[in-house]
């Protein structure tokens, strides 16, 4: 009884001194540095149709060249990738502008995509 009850107080000393151990040890610092990206310029511009206005709107993060060489999607894949554009990332596109800018994206890739 005796041995049992002195494992117990050992092990329950060690197990602290683990405790006041590890809340005491500091995480190696971490080293944080900024890196410049030089992008190339993008020439490429939107085309003129109906959806174009508020497809300026992608430029916030977006060269229109990148837009324009997704593949095609359909209507409703746009659709999903402007609401999470939206949900995601803050893109400023409000609820009636998101039908006419999947439709313009549906068709300007469509026609590159065939070109």
């Amino acid at each position: 009884m005796n041995a049992l009850i002195i494992r117990t107080c050992l092990l329950g000393s060690l197990l602290a001194a683990a405790s006041v151990s590890a809340q005491q040890a500091k995480p190696p610092p971490i080293a944080i540095h900024s890196v410049n990206v030089d992008l190339p310029a993008s020439t490429a511009s939107f085309p003129p149709g109906i959806g174009s206005d508020v497809a300026g709107k992608c430029l916030i993060c977006h060269s229109a060249g990148m837009v324009l060489r997704q593949p095609p999607l359909s209507q409703d894949q746009w659709k999903a990738v402007i609401n999470k554009m939206r949900s995601a990332y803050g893109a400023p596109i409000l609820d009636t502008e998101v039908e006419p800018l999947a439709a313009y994206f549906t068709e300007v890739t469509k026609q590159r995509a065939s070109q």
